[in-house]
């Protein structure tokens, strides 16, 4: 059975993962995955990989974000053995401070709400993990995790490459340039809406935008991730830090415009950690994320043999995973 899947991020590899691991197994199976700018090469290898069911300003739990958050845990130990080392950070944990009264207010509901998992941390208590931060109160949330994203695809590609999947680098601009395929999987992202076939579909592109910045060499890495109306981490060499992102709506095109960026993350970010504007940028990075009016992960047939899985918006690291695993159920696969 030949299967081709479009788009080689997330949700693409982690369709073409858990086509290979599906019970019983198909032996015959051939999956092909184009994308036009290769593996990661879109929003998900600049995502900031914060891993946590407790996305959105208001810290509410997703919809299914703990069975969203255990599928991709188990997806990031599949990559982890591939690249013999972890593809997150070694400290587990996320701080998301909060510097309004609303987000005081929505903080403590959700301690209220979903204790043990996260905790209400003090003024000081947050000091005390992070020195330098602002002085506000917090939202703990304990097994939160920074996953390094770029790795975590790389380490993803390698275990589906090695169970033989083929990648062509191609730029599909309409359905009708895939032939030969017995299912098409379309994990397109943001490049969903530029397909004809699929233009009918109610979704909106969101750019982000992110700022890689030097880290003084005098201060120890972050002990761990931070997000309130910014967030920030270290990057794996430990040397820089992301901040980020922007969220714009209406814009010219997806490439990076360092000066917009600076003037929108900038004083958010300062506001959690005030040395961060002595420090010099390095780099800054674009991408668009696409949503659908509920927000909430798309599923949708095109025919029983063309499927579409996109709408992650701001969520596909948490999402991809069990997205995936529950587009491949609904599929013609299973009575092949």
């Amino acid at each position: 059975m030949h299967i081709t899947i479009v788009g080689a991020g997330f949700c693409g590899l982690a369709t073409a993962w858990h086509l290979l691991n599906q019970q019983p197994a198909l032996s015959s199976l051939k999956i092909r995955l184009i994308d036009s700018v290769g593996i990661g090469g879109g929003a998900s290898g600049i995502a900031a990989g914060l891993l946590h069911p407790y996305v959105g300003a208001h810290a509410k739990l997703n919809w299914m974000g703990r069975e969203g958050f255990q599928e991709t845990l188990n997806l990031l130990q599949v990559a982890s053995k591939v690249v013999g080392r972890p593809v997150y950070a070694h400290g587990k944990g996320i701080l998301r401070l909060a510097l309004t009264v609303q987000q005081r207010e929505d903080y403590k509901r959700c301690v209220d709400a979903h204790a043990p998992d996260v905790e209400w941390l003090t003024s000081e208590q947050c000091q005390t993990l992070v020195p330098g931060i602002a002085e506000a109160p917090g939202l703990w949330i304990k097994n939160g995790l920074t996953v390094h994203s770029s790795l975590y695809l790389q380490g993803l590609w390698k275990a589906c490459e090695e169970r033989g999947v083929v990648f062509e680098q191609k730029n599909i601009r309409s359905l009708k340039e895939i032939e030969n395929t017995d299912l098409l999987i379309l994990t397109t992202g943001a490049a969903t809406r530029t397909i004809p076939e699929l233009s009918h579909l109610a979704l909106r592109t969101i750019k982000g935008q992110v700022i890689e910045l030097a880290w003084p060499t005098h201060m120890p890495p972050l002990s761990c991730a931070l997000n309130s109306q910014a967030y920030i981490l270290m990057s794996e060499n430990q040397q820089t830090c992301l901040v980020g992102a922007t969220y714009e709506r209406n814009y010219l095109n997806e490439n990076a415009q360092p000066k917009l960026a600076l003037a929108d993350i900038m004083p958010k970010a300062c506001a959690i950690l005030p040395f961060l504007q002595d420090l010099p940028l390095i780099n800054c990075y674009a991408g668009a994320r696409v949503m659908t009016p509920q927000r909430h992960p798309l599923i949708h047939s095109l025919s029983p043999t063309q499927w579409l899985l996109t709408g992650m918006g701001s969520k596909g690291l948490l999402y991809h995973a069990l997205m995936a695993k529950e587009l491949i159920k609904r599929t013609a696969i299973n009575s092949k």
